[in-house]
């Protein structure tokens, strides 16, 4: 049996006597299953052919004291509707595939900072301390960005593994995305683009369940119902319900409710600068608070 343990860790290193506000959310129902699921470890390490494992930080081991473990099983639990037997596969086969892709050694691997620098990355939190990922999805090279479909997904996952990071399983355990289309025009949406959208959805659909609080779609094309009916087939109900589509006239407002003005991007209406992204020019700007056209958003 092959034995294999992650080195991914969280930034704060939490006692198993602390108290952790995020399990004592839970129902009695869902203690329960947690405690059901944790007593299935052993046959679940099995599955994966591991002795042990560490999945963010936390060891998989049904004797543990450690809440943040009852944080992390109810993710595999709510992504299954509850069902103890689908949780235990769906975890086994992530454990596997985490193996597989090397999720241990993604956090030390570089990737250009020309062409990834801002299709994604964290700044900030939102009201709740939940760290909030920005998607600026204008004026890229698809081929560049896309073209080299395993570099995309595992600079994905990559900028994933850095928001858990960003997660203590105590009083944080989600994140909030928001997903920047100014100038992005129909063409730019090619198979390219919708071959590496299906891969790595696909992929933070199966092994990182329930991270996602909300995703703001901001400054969205006329055409983007066919955009979300195509990433739609990908996504499970759960995932679908976090999604908040932004009017035109109405980004900075949306965009308050769960994010502070001195947290928010100048860009959007806020008070906190991004550098890189004042650099841009006026034109290259995403859209805030300017007049609705009509019928050319889908409805929020």
């Amino acid at each position: 049996m092959a034995e294999a343990q992650t080195s991914t860790t969280t930034t704060t290193t939490t006692s198993t006597t602390t108290s952790n506000p995020l399990f004592d959310k839970f129902t009695e129902e869902e203690k329960k299953k947690v405690e059901e699921l944790k007593t299935h470890l052993p046959d679940i390490l099995k599955g994966a052919d591991v002795q042990n494992y560490t999945l963010w930080g936390v060891e998989l081991n049904k004797d543990s004291n450690d809440r943040r473990l009852e944080v992390i099983l109810i993710k595999f639990l709510k992504a299954r509707n509850f069902e103890i037997d689908q949780a235990k596969e769906m975890l086994i086969k992530s454990i596997k595939w985490r193996i597989e892709f090397k999720t241990g050694e993604i956090l030390s691997e570089t990737f250009p900072a020309s062409i990834f620098g801002k299709v994604g990355f964290f700044h900030k939190h939102d009201k709740e301390n939940r760290p909030v990922t920005y998607n600026l999805y204008g004026g890229l090279d698809n081929n560049q960005v896309f073209g080299e479909l395993e570099r995309f997904i595992r600079w994905r996952v990559q900028l994933m593994e850095k928001g858990i990071q960003l997660l203590d399983f105590v009083n944080v355990d989600q994140m909030i995305q928001v997903h920047d289309y100014n100038l992005v025009a129909y063409a730019n949406y090619d198979s390219t683009v919708k071959n590496a959208s299906k891969n790595v959805t696909q992929v933070l659909q199966e092994n990182y369940p329930e991270f996602l609080a909300a995703k703001f779609f901001v400054n969205v094309p006329w055409w983007g119902d066919m955009m979300f009916k195509f990433v739609s087939m990908f996504l499970s109900e759960q995932t679908k319900k976090k999604f908040i589509v932004t009017s035109a006239g109405g980004v900075k407002d949306s965009m308050l409710n769960l994010i502070p003005e001195e947290n928010l991007p100048t860009i959007y209406g806020g008070k906190s600068v991004i550098p890189e992204l004042e650099e841009k020019s006026e034109g290259d700007k995403p859209k805030v608070d300017e007049p609705e056209p009509k019928n050319d958003k889908p409805t929020e």
